[in-house]
């Protein structure tokens, strides 16, 4: 669980920093286009780790 968490706490900060750099401004919309996917991958990643 702790792994998914993480794993989805880095993607969103991966996500936001990368859409600040390209944008060179941090957007409302990015940021929460950034934390659907997080949370998309945290949950993902948990489905993943417990069926293997």
């Amino acid at each position: 669980m702790l792994g998914a968490i993480t794993f989805a706490i880095t993607i969103f900060i991966g996500w936001v920093i990368f859409d600040a750099v390209k944008h060179k401004k941090v957007i409302k919309e990015n940021v929460w286009a950034g934390l659907i996917a997080a949370i998309f991958a945290g949950i993902v990643w948990y489905i993943l780790f417990v069926i293997f």
